[in-house]
């Protein structure tokens, strides 16, 4: 297993031809974990942080394998994307064949959590003891210690059948295998499985000291001696081995002594890691988005959101997310022929102040079925227009059905309080404020595009930056055409890790806009800004899904 205290990590500060994220080997043959882009304030020589986010990495990885391996099996039969397995390598191909990314899983771990899923349960519930079943076909070998009641029934508590069991001496390889698991699970964030607990417990209180533990930065090289060396007695005293015990011992064996395989990336024992990160880094953005804003019109995601996939229309062959209620204006017409643009996320919203946020309406019951009373409450500065506007309005419906309620001697007590209000003039109001304030709203639609970039790299002239501006531009033209009353706002978000102390300047943990007088003058001069997005806060919001 890899040893967090000597893992060299590999930072980069500028964009890169190389964008593989994972672990491999460096030119001096050390394992080392290149870190995504935008990670150049992640600490050195941190134990927990680095064992924090290789764990975290892990976990990313496996919800994207997973959401992508369900996305293309069922896609296979219609000529779309697809997946080769080759050893523990997946390789995600576009429709004409070409690689798109390769992902490779980490044997030392998956050989693990794989044999607990399919052995455990099965194997922990093994035990020494009497079978509570009945062979009725042995029946009669019980009938003197049967008892025997009314109407001729007999009954037998237990029968000594044979019952296949696995016994040990010494250390049991189950409880080993448990206390190995319940430590991946925990820095997994996975719940454990109190029978798995129970064991792991019982296994340390015997073998291990209270504060070892396998990912400890003190302890760890202690503790990975110490099981190497009840493994091996396990394995010398333990004189019944069938397929379980060898699954089991195997599994163990490779996390303890297992490495990264660098050399072939086809085989057993690859190297861990993707060689392109982009399409993670937009699927986790468009994971939150989807999570945390209300009115998203359009994105170009396929990412599952609560269990189901959010795609639920399809323009030139890709599936996206597009609100029925949204026109679709992102294409080039020529000829007759549509080709269509897809920029990642189009986020509505509109700037006001909402009716309901801004003054509360409390209204009492009277003794009169069809009236109430009624208080206006202010709840900020902002919402005195608004009332004001709300306080008009009710006048005048007043004076206009002063007649029709004059028995009920419908008044205005003082200037937020009202007796004897119709509740139908009441609702009338709400109707005809919350119109007028619909009305005056200023809309807004913002275009959001997922850059996997360094924060250095907006900052300077280069072709990659020019030709995501052009597009951006291209989506801000095309949605003006159809959306005349909008106003557009444009932004890149690209990754950063930020420190625990940091502290945003407008109060969230979000992340912070580069300063447009640090970004290159092309960026500068076409509005478009730049979102430095936490990383590990976005992360958690996606890992949630898993």
């Amino acid at each position: 297993m890899l040893n967090f205290k000597e893992l060299k990590l590999d930072k980069r500060i500028d964009d890169s031809t190389d964008p593989f994220v994972g672990i491999r080997k460096n030119a001096n043959g050390e394992p080392e974990f290149r870190l995504p882009i935008g990670f150049d304030n992640f600490p050195e020589g941190d134990f927990n942080e680095t064992k924090q986010l290789f764990f975290r990495m892990y976990r990313t990885f496996k919800k994207f394998e997973k959401d992508n391996l369900g996305k293309f099996q069922s896609e296979k039969s219609t000529g779309k994307d697809n997946i080769e397995i080759s050893g523990n390598a997946y390789q995600f191909k576009d429709k004409e064949g070409n690689d798109v990314i390769l992902y490779s899983k980490i044997s030392v771990i998956e050989n693990m959590l794989e044999a607990y899923q399919d052995l455990a349960l099965d194997v922990l519930e093994r035990r020494i003891g009497r079978n509570d079943n009945i062979d009725f076909t042995k029946i009669y070998h019980y009938l003197h210690k049967a008892v025997y009641l009314e109407d001729d029934i007999i009954y037998i508590e237990s029968m000594n059948l044979a019952r296949q069991t696995l016994q040990y001496e010494g250390a049991n390889i189950i409880e080993l295998f448990c206390f190995i698991v319940s430590e991946l699970q925990q820095e997994l964030e996975q719940t454990n499985d109190g029978r798995v607990n129970e064991l792991a417990n019982k296994f340390r209180e015997q073998h291990l000291t209270h504060d070892q533990s396998l990912f400890n930065e003190e302890t760890f090289e202690t503790t990975i001696f110490s099981l190497k060396e009840i493994l091996d007695d396990i394995d010398k005293t333990t004189a019944y081995k069938d397929d379980d015990y060898w699954r089991l011992y195997e599994a163990i064996e490779t996390f303890l002594y297992g490495e990264l395989d660098m050399e072939n990336t086809h085989e057993n024992g690859i190297f861990w890691g993707i060689n392109s990160f982009w399409p993670i880094w937009e699927d986790i953005c468009n994971t939150y988005a989807f999570k945390e804003f209300d009115n998203i019109v359009y994105a170009d995601a396929k990412i599952i959101v609560d269990g189901k996939r959010v795609a639920n229309a399809t323009f030139g062959g890709h599936q996206i997310f597009c609100k029925k209620s949204f026109e679709n204006p992102f294409f080039i017409e020529f000829l007759g022929e549509k080709r269509w643009m897809r920029p990642d996320l189009i986020h509505k919203y509109c700037d006001s102040y909402s009716f309901d946020k801004d003054i509360e309406v409390k209204e009492e019951k009277t003794r009169y079925p069809e009236v109430v009373n009624v208080n206006v409450i202010l709840l900020s500065k902002e919402s005195e227009k608004i009332f004001k506007e709300f306080l008009g309005i009710l006048k005048t419906l007043l004076e206009n059905h002063k007649k029709t309620y004059k028995k009920y001697g419908p008044k205005l007590i003082a200037n937020d309080e009202f007796k004897n209000y119709p509740i139908r003039l009441l609702d009338a109001g709400k109707k005809i404020i919350k119109l007028q304030l619909e009305n005056n709203k200023t809309k807004f639609f913002k275009i959001s595009d997922w850059k996997y970039h360094s924060a250095d790299s907006c900052k300077s002239d280069n072709k990659k930056i020019e030709t995501d501006i052009i597009k951006q531009l291209s989506y801000e033209f095309a949605l003006h055409q159809n959306y005349l009353d909008y106003i557009i706002e444009s932004q890149f978000v690209i990754p950063y890790f930020y420190p625990d102390n940091y502290k945003f300047n407008d109060g969230n943990n979000i992340g912070d806009f580069i300063e447009d007088n640090l970004l290159t003058d092309n960026l500068k001069n076409n509005g478009i800004r730049v979102f430095k997005a936490n990383f590990m806060k976005i992360q958690q919001i996606y890992l949630a899904e898993l």
